[in-house]
């Protein structure tokens, strides 16, 4: 990736999954982008940074537009489509979300931002499914101390305990703060 280096996108995406979840911590190596695209990866990757800035600043409609653009630039820029997935789940549009963090997950199935956002969405509807992206998000990055919360609340609910101790563990091991973290509700 030339341009803008992959470990300072990965930590801007990694901020904007914060403003999603109810658990914080972890990081993420990130990503690359592969693709069909036209443009020179450096513009995309211009266009991502400028992004990642404007949702920093909450200015969610001039990021969306960028997102976009990145888009239009490389069709399957996994942080183009991750962030119109998390601006589209702050907007409660969790159909177009999963949209875009499948076609994340299509460009790197190993993308725990979007493995974990979108285990948060399927939460109410479908815990089995939820605690799979889970599964795959701490695989994919073991240090996501709130992918181990997650997943550690969710086992716990469905009477896994000592499976469930050990992720609760490990998150608060991972993230000290993470102790007050409450369980989300399952009913």
């Amino acid at each position: 990736m030339t341009g803008v280096t992959r470990p300072r996108l990965a930590a801007l995406a990694l901020l904007s999954i914060l403003v999603i979840s109810g658990c914080s911590g972890g990081s993420d190596d990130g990503p690359s982008s592969s693709g069909t695209s036209t443009a020179s990866p450096s513009a995309a990757d211009t266009l991502v940074q400028t992004g990642l800035e404007q949702l920093q600043k909450g200015d969610d409609a001039k990021a969306q537009a960028t997102f976009e653009n990145v888009l239009a630039l490389d069709t399957d820029n996994v942080y183009g489509h991750y962030n119109l997935g998390l601006l589209a789940q702050r907007a409660g549009n969790n159909t177009l979300a999963i949209k875009h963090y499948d076609a994340a997950l299509k460009a790197d199935p190993a993308f725990s931002s979007a493995l974990y956002n979108k285990a948060i969405i399927l939460e109410p509807d479908d815990l089995d499914a939820s605690v799979e992206l889970y599964r795959r998000a701490v695989a994919a990055d073991p240090e996501l101390a709130a992918a181990h919360m997650r997943l550690g609340f969710a086992l716990l609910h469905l009477g896994k305990k000592a499976e469930a101790e050990k992720h609760l563990a490990t998150g608060v091991k991972l993230d000290p703060s993470m102790v007050d973290v409450k369980a989300p509700s399952y009913d």
